[in-house]
């Protein structure tokens, strides 16, 4: 008798055991399955560049480029002149035109036709044979760079649940530059500071570009701080971790998120009879629309099971 109760205590117990582990890999496996859906169209897509744009302006002016620019020539008469630009600031960015490409490479985000402004400081000494003496002028600039642009690549893709932004591409190209100065007899020395345009347009196509780089770093931090659980009551989370990378099309994002209700940190098991054989995936036919979400049948059972547990 002894024998058959300790029998029947080893194969309850083996039972229990198997039970548990099916239970726990139950859980992990829910983790890292997609039961939401969403498909982010064109139309976001832009809605969304349109922001990132707004953004890229907004925090780049007011930009002082660090460099000061020098530049000694030989002029007959005058002998060798010295010319200086400094505390050269970009104060106003104006895009024209931008879009936003997907592809297998990533996600291209151009701006092209645009202008931006800028102010700086001029100055030049020289002296010559003819005049002893050294002498000098100075004054403030406009700057107007025309027909700039400029373009980026980004990569999007899932880490450990969340979402990793990183830049493949970037750059900026000017094409045209207009200085204006002010002060001094300006009128005479306008040539000689044209032949900083080079000088110039270098500098801006720098800055700008290391300050885009700048800006992706921090989008990228903020995207990886985003929390994987939101929490939505005292009883209830929804698990809002991504799943597998983002799916590009020519038009669209899609994005695979858990989704399921969740009890603090457990993850809820989906029992196999509420639980689909395929994947949810989103049909978004209607371009107009910014925004189409799939959700899988599990997503309403781990909320029923979930509250009608809080509620015994």
């Amino acid at each position: 008798m002894a024998s058959l109760a300790f029998f029947f205590v080893l194969i309850s117990s083996t039972f229990l055991s198997s039970q548990a582990n099916n239970l726990h890999l139950q859980q992990l496996r829910t983790q890292d399955e997609s039961f939401t859906s969403i498909l982010v169209s064109q139309n976001g897509l832009d809605f969304v560049k349109d922001l990132l744009v707004n953004e890229a302006i907004s925090s780049i002016i007011p930009l002082q480029l660090p460099a000061t620019i020098e530049k000694s020539a030989r002029i007959p008469f005058l002998g060798n002149v010295h010319m200086v630009i400094s505390n050269v600031t970009i104060y106003k960015i104006d895009v024209l035109a931008s879009y936003v490409k997907l592809g297998n490479s990533g996600i291209a985000i151009v701006a092209s036709g645009t202008t931006c402004n800028l102010t700086m400081n001029w100055h030049y000494s020289y002296s010559s044979w003819l005049v002893p003496i050294e002498i000098s002028d100075g004054g403030r600039a406009s700057v107007e760079v025309e027909g700039m642009e400029v373009g980026l690549t980004l990569g999007l893709e899932n880490h450990e649940g969340t979402l990793k932004l990183s830049l493949l591409e970037s750059g900026c190209y000017v094409k045209e530059i207009t200085i204006k100065l002010d002060g001094g007899a300006s009128w005479l020395y306008q040539g000689m500071i044209n032949a900083f345009e080079e000088q110039i347009g270098s500098a801006v196509e720098s800055a700008i570009t290391n300050k885009l780089k700048d800006g992706i770093l921090k989008l990228d931090s903020f995207l990886q701080s985003l929390p994987k659980e939101i929490p939505l009551d005292d009883n209830a989370s929804l698990n809002v971790s991504f799943v597998e990378n983002p799916e590009l099309s020519s038009s669209s994002i899609e994005f695979d998120i858990n989704g399921l209700f969740t009890d603090g940190k457990k993850v809820q098991p989906v029992s196999n009879h509420y639980r689909q054989v395929f994947q949810p995936s989103v049909f978004c036919i209607d371009q107009s629309k910014m925004l189409g979400i799939s959700l899988d049948e599990a997503v309403f059972n781990s909320a029923s099971a979930l509250y009608y547990d809080v509620s015994l």
